[in-house]
């Protein structure tokens, strides 16, 4: 995924349908608007099914601490992922690219909204592993490559975006 081909990316919001990524942005810089006292989280997060040919679903997602939120959701493929691990990599890649998008063109889109240099937000990437289960073994791993892009990395049962938002869509 590229500058130029997320602005084509269709992403799917519960209430508004198909939407464009810069309506994104302006539904998320509305919504903080509409409270622009309140406490607000961004997040990322990606969760897929199956092995082999991956259904693999990505959300940002804004919350309004202690009052609601919104998400929007996108679905892609990934191709010959063969383990658990592959599977869980495909998912935080897919989770820091988006973020490597997102993030830019999200604070330039609140600076313009606003004309103001700073709107405080918390920032995280939500990744699909826990300390039980299967991912107990990939925790360490994840979080230090999330962490090593400088994002703050939520896991279960706090990765609401991941374990939550994205898993309700994936096929």
């Amino acid at each position: 995924m590229t500058n130029d081909s997320i602005k084509f990316l269709k992403f799917i919001n519960p209430t508004r349908g198909e939407l464009l990524f810069s309506e994104v942005l302006e539904e998320i810089v509305l919504f903080m608007k509409a409270e622009a006292r309140a406490q607000y989280r961004v997040m990322i997060g990606s969760d897929s099914n199956g092995y082999g040919d991956l259904d693999l679903v990505s959300v940002v997602a804004v919350h309004r601490v202690g009052n609601g939120g919104r998400y929007f959701w996108f679905r892609q493929s990934r191709a010959g992922i063969k383990t658990l691990r592959q599977k869980i990599y495909a998912e935080v890649e897919a989770s820091l690219e988006l973020a490597s998008l997102f993030l830019p063109a999200f604070r330039s889109e609140l600076k313009s909204a606003e004309a103001r240099e700073e709107w405080p937000f918390d920032f995280e990437i939500h990744v699909d592993v826990g300390t039980k289960g299967e991912t107990r073994d990939l925790i360490h791993e994840v979080t230090g490559m999330v962490t090593a892009y400088g994002y703050q990395v939520q896991v279960k049962p706090q990765s609401a975006a991941a374990t939550s938002l994205a898993d309700k869509h994936v096929k």
